[in-house]
């Protein structure tokens, strides 16, 4: 019998098989936005083509998932993922609704309940538990009664996501369907796989010493605008204050230890001496543990080599009694009395003081860390930093960025970044327990476009390729018209030839390195012929074509379809995503909110 507290956890495990973001896909109509609880504040987080994503819809959506997937899921990475696929919803069901995809109720229910043997959807059987044999439609039917009046939201989910799923697999397969080889993609893929190209190249690098100018910097810029499109980002400088123990501090804290070892005379109210017992001689060495220890009593007994190899050899050769320390392990200094023997297993009480920076220690680190966050611009913050003998790092951050590098897990530093009210230069001071991390930030780029500063470098490059092509593309040209004889050519030129062969077109290498573009021209000129010159990755190279060898197999185009119909189908499993989203209108506000 399946029983409902297994089915809780199998709709866990459901989230795990499809994925938490398609999860989040499929659940999308599953809630309504509730009524304003942001009097007089926005509370969209996003638009996708028009349609609202609310932030009280969102969290509800979030808090559900979380709930069913058992708080499986980092809360991060939950509501990420759901952002994904609640805009991948928004996009797919206009689709659904252009194209008419649809789900009848007694489709819905043959999926689900799996009454008509194999339509039972996969998802189905997991979340039940079962296979379709396996169950009886009495049994399923109770099932689902448990469920509807024990957890109700948990059916609506489970139905949501199969019910999803069905018209996604629909849409999905109705775009393969229109993906297939045609006549001339046999052509075109035969030729190309049926010649061996031999030939040879000469060639020509650019020369990345010519000059180029301001204004055909300018010009190169504003004509490939689109190639420097940018996210909005942040650049926050970070000085690291780490807290760490000094040697004094360490010092203490053996010398505490130190002082637990042996007895104490001490005076009482009466003016009389009393002795304190110390770890030595402590006739209840559980309560002197418990009481000086940052760790409990251990009562362990160890067989031989079982104990650390720094006490393991000198506890076995000690009598009882005997104490050794203070010594340092894993992070702290320790105190190791043998307080037993049993055969040949002994018992060793510790007493364990953490290594950790005094309450001194992290005083003047603060102070450090305070008298730098003091400065006004970067110039002053460097300089500040500098003369605390500590490294400034500067890092660029996108609004919905939840690490930075240097720091890890810094969501909070991010939201503060981009808040509206945080300015040029603003500090911000963060005491993290061990380390005090002081930021500045140090740039805001909220243009669409990088500026011409930014890429001019890169920039210069590209022209100098450019202006060198031309003048090399001029030299092949001008030396064609007089020498006819390749080899001759190449000899006027002083250029040696290479030569190359091609078993296929799917050939994007020479000897020179990586050239598709030389080798697509190797397969567009005639034998005996040489080309025109060809602009390649590193310079101009101009081919000649010695022999074209045809594989004389019978073009069978049944055959090839077979094989390039499923390369067509499975670009729509990784591309259709991407090309609907670069399709959709997209504000995305999430950092405003998390």
């Amino acid at each position: 019998m399946v029983s409902l507290s297994k089915l809780r956890k199998r709709s866990g495990l459901v989230i795990g098989g499809i994925g938490i973001a398609m999860l989040a896909f499929l659940l999308g109509d599953l809630l309504n936005s509730g009524n304003s609880l942001f009097s007089g504040t926005s509370t969209t987080i996003g638009k996708v083509n028009g349609q609202v994503i609310d932030y009280r819809d969102f969290e509800l959506k979030a808090k559900m998932l979380d709930r069913i997937s058992n708080s499986s899921q980092d809360p991060n990475s939950l509501r990420d993922n759901l952002w994904d696929e609640k805009v991948s919803e928004i996009i797919y069901f206009e689709q659904y609704d252009k194209l008419g995809i649809n789900i009848s109720s007694e489709e819905l229910a043959g999926l689900t309940f799996g009454y008509n043997s194999e339509l039972m959807s996969p998802t189905a059987k997991q979340f039940f538990g079962t296979s379709v044999n396996d169950i009886s439609s009495q049994e399923l039917a109770s099932i689902i009664k448990q469920i509807n009046e024990n957890d109700p939201q948990r059916w609506l989910y489970f139905e949501s996501i199969i019910r999803k799923e069905r018209l996604f697999n629909k849409y999905l397969n109705l775009i393969k369907s229109g993906l297939n080889t045609s006549k001339s993609d046999i052509d075109i893929h035969f030729s190309e796989q049926s010649k061996k190209i031999t030939g040879k190249y000469i060639y020509k690098p650019f020369d990345m010493s010519i000059e180029v100018s301001e204004s055909e910097i300018k010009s190169y810029y504003n004509e490939n605008r689109e190639t420097y499109k940018q996210d909005e980002q942040r650049e926050i400088s970070i000085a690291i204050f780490d807290i760490i123990p000094t040697e004094s501090d360490k010092n203490m804290i053996k010398n505490r230890l130190t002082d637990l070892i042996e007895d104490k005379k001490v005076f009482n109210v009466n003016n009389n001496n009393d002795i304190i017992p110390g770890f030595k001689s402590t006739k209840n060495v559980k309560l002197f543990v418990d009481k000086y220890s940052d760790k409990t009593f251990d009562s362990t007994y160890y067989a031989k080599g079982q104990l650390s190899p720094l006490i393991e050899e000198i506890m076995r050769s000690e009598k009882i009694g005997f104490v050794y320390g203070p010594y340092e392990e894993n992070g702290s200094y320790k105190l190791a009395r043998l307080n037993d023997i049993k055969s040949d297993s002994i018992q060793v009480a510790m007493i364990e003081m953490e290594i950790q920076p005094s309450e001194e220690t992290s005083n003047e680190v603060y102070v450090n860390a305070s008298e730098v966050a003091l400065s006004k611009d970067f110039q002053s913050f460097e300089l500040n930093a500098e003369k605390k003998n500590i490294a400034i790092t500067s890092v660029d951050v996108k609004k919905n960025d939840k690490e930075i590098s240097v720091l890890g897990p810094s969501r909070n530093l991010v939201f503060w970044a981009f808040n509206e009210k945080t300015s040029l230069n603003s500090i911000k001071l963060d005491d993290q327990n061990s380390r005090i991390v002081v930021s500045m930030l140090t740039n805001i780029v909220d243009n669409e476009y990088k500026t011409l500063d930014d890429v001019k470098q890169e920039i210069e490059l590209e022209v100098k390729k450019t202006k060198s092509s031309r003048k090399l593309i001029a030299e092949f040209e001008d030396s064609l018209k007089v020498y006819s004889e390749f080899e001759i050519l190449a000899e006027k030129m002083n250029l040696s030839i290479e030569n190359t062969s091609f078993l296929n077109f799917s050939n994007n290498s020479i000897p020179t390195g990586f050239e598709p573009k030389v080798v697509g021209a190797f397969y567009g000129v005639e034998k005996n012929l040489a080309s025109n010159p060809v602009v390649g990755e590193s310079g101009v190279y101009l081919i000649f074509v010695d022999s074209v060898e045809i594989n004389n197999i019978e073009k069978n185009y049944n055959s090839i379809r077979k094989q390039l119909d499923p390369q067509f189908q499975l670009r729509a499993n990784y591309e259709l995503n991407s090309a609907l989203l670069d399709l959709a209108d997209i504000d995305d506000d999430r950092s405003k909110f998390y």
